[in-house]
């Protein structure tokens, strides 16, 4: 019995060292790691004492420590998967509304070019137009 709970410190020490490892090289944000951190420490909290699970069982209502981790593993996946799916709702939300602004600002720019070239060629018009006039009189003049 005393192997897995040596397995589950060395992994849990492990996973302490890889979520300060990925913060370190900015691969992972505060805000994420410590939900990891507070994970690897429950892990190790629980197999280092030998009395926490079985006391936690007791407590529950499970039959054995092992049903309690598990069940505990699969409630703190659970937690993991609604905390991200609320942030990829969120996130998408986000680059709807930058798309849309994008969008706006996209037509306005073009909107502001068709002016400003047809206002160009106005007054390439004009400057040709004025220029043939003024090209005439001179020479009507002569």
């Amino acid at each position: 019995m005393a192997s897995w709970r040596l397995m589950s410190i060395v992994v849990a020490v492990l996973v302490l060292f890889l979520v300060f490892e990925m913060m370190r090289r900015r691969k992972l944000r505060e805000k994420y790691a410590s939900i990891w951190l507070l994970l690897a420490v429950g892990v190790t909290v629980l197999a280092a004492v030998p009395g926490v699970p079985e006391f936690l069982t007791r407590i529950t209502g499970i039959i054995t420590p092992s049903n309690f981790v598990l069940f505990l593993a699969v409630a703190v996946l659970g937690l993991v998967a609604l905390h991200l799916s609320t942030e990829v709702g969120r996130l998408e939300e986000e680059v709807r509304t930058a798309v849309e602004e994008i969008a706006l600002q996209r037509g306005e720019i073009d909107g502001e070019r068709r002016a400003l070239e047809e206002r160009v060629l106005t007054l390439e018009r004009a400057a040709q137009g004025g220029g043939d006039r003024h090209d005439d009189s001179s020479l009507r003049s002569s």
